[in-house]
């Protein structure tokens, strides 16, 4: 009987590291100095320097087919334009060129502290013929900054990534 409790016991102390642990997350800090987000388990930061000298910087979920994250700070975003309308505006001009453009959705994203932005979700088809989804999350920081969190990747990983989608980008914060 004892030796049952202390299997049982010891059973339970080993799943709940291992649920910590995939629970852990990394934060992330732009080279640049303009950004920090907290990134999940799975996600990994890789900094390089382009032929120029300048950062890339490049998010993946384990590879960049999985799952890739690109940050843009859009600054010509005019300071009355609510992050919905920038977004419609991105999605006619930039987003609905892919091939095989999709929509799935356009919805207001509620950040936390009565802050709010928009969320784009959308299927696509690689150049490659691959089914692809993106799904771009637009915050609005300060009068005139927008920030743009492009996620692309395998329809059937990266759909399932959306609750890792959603903390990355609630996790965002400006410098």
């Amino acid at each position: 009987m004892k030796r049952n409790f202390v299997f049982a016991f010891s059973l339970l102390i080993l799943t709940a590291v291992f649920a910590v642990d995939g629970l852990a997350q990394e934060v992330f800090e732009d080279p640049d100095g303009k950004y920090s987000i907290s990134l999940p388990a799975g996600w990994l930061g890789i900094v390089n320097k382009d032929g120029l000298g300048r950062n890339d910087v490049n998010i993946v979920y384990k590879v960049r087919e999985n799952g890739a994250l690109k940050v843009t700070r859009v600054e010509e975003a005019e300071g009355k334009m609510d992050a919905m309308e920038y977004a419609s505006k991105d999605e006619s001009e930039r987003i609905r060129f892919n091939p095989k453009y999709d929509k799935i959705s356009l919805e207001k994203f509620v950040i936390g502290a009565g802050k709010s932005g928009a969320l784009l979700s959308y299927d696509y088809f690689s150049t490659s013929g691959q089914p692809f989804t993106g799904r771009v999350y637009y915050l609005k920081t300060d009068e005139n900054t927008i920030y743009r969190l492009q996620f692309t990747g395998r329809k059937n990983i990266l759909s399932t990534l959306r609750s890792h989608t959603d903390a990355i980008a609630r996790s965002l914060k400006t410098k």
